[in-house]
């Protein structure tokens, strides 16, 4: 009998870090889609300031020049990884705080 119950103690555990998974999975996705959208909107206003034009909407097109397509490209490359790595680091943080924890680590 208790053989069964430790069984099913295991099972249920193992349902949790299944659970703590997906929470985190999606906890981490959502911290750098939002990093994201907040990077693109800070490049696109320090675009419009300095460049006082809007930013290339394709910067593969023929009409952007080389110099600006990789402007763009760069500060969009870069300021979203950073955004990614302090929200997902935040995230982290938080979810430690929440759930006295460090979050699980998803492959």
């Amino acid at each position: 009998m208790i053989t069964g119950r430790f069984g099913h103690n295991r099972d249920v555990v193992k349902l949790r870090d299944g659970w703590d998974r997906r929470v985190w999975q999606l906890v981490a996705t959502l911290s750098g889609m939002l990093a994201a959208t907040a990077v693109r909107r800070a490049a696109v206003t320090t675009w419009r300031s300095t460049k006082h034009e809007d930013p290339p909407e394709n910067p593969v097109a023929r009409d952007v020049g080389w110099r600006d397509a990789l402007a763009w490209a760069v500060a969009i490359g870069v300021g979203a990884g950073v955004a990614r790595v302090v929200a997902q680091r935040g995230a982290a943080a938080a979810w430690e705080r929440a759930t006295g924890d460090p979050p699980p680590i998803v492959s």
